[in-house]
């Protein structure tokens, strides 16, 4: 093999991991951004539904709050982008 051929696929390679670090990066991101959704809008179904019980409201956004977050563990990308794209040979 050409040397020109093997830095062109090298190049390539590290494009394809860049591409696919960003792709995964901006999916943990939007993830994100749901859940933060999520939590704001159930709390708000919380003040509604409880409306002039204080603490009523208080334990359903506590129940909600450990909803979410285990959820959210559940569903949520734990590793880095470079792993992830590393084990689907992409970097």
């Amino acid at each position: 093999m050409k040397l020109s051929a093997l830095m062109a696929r090298t190049n390539q390679q590290e494009d394809f991991c860049e591409i696919c670090q960003m792709f995964v990066s901006t999916i943990a991101k939007a993830i994100d951004k749901i859940f933060d959704w999520l939590g704001e809008e159930i709390e708000v179904l919380c003040a509604d539904s409880f409306a002039g019980n204080s603490t009523a409201v208080d334990l359903c956004k506590t129940k909600v709050d450990a909803m979410v977050t285990e959820i959210r563990e559940f569903v949520g990308i734990l590793e880095s982008p470079e792993m992830i794209c590393q084990k689907i040979y992409l970097c």
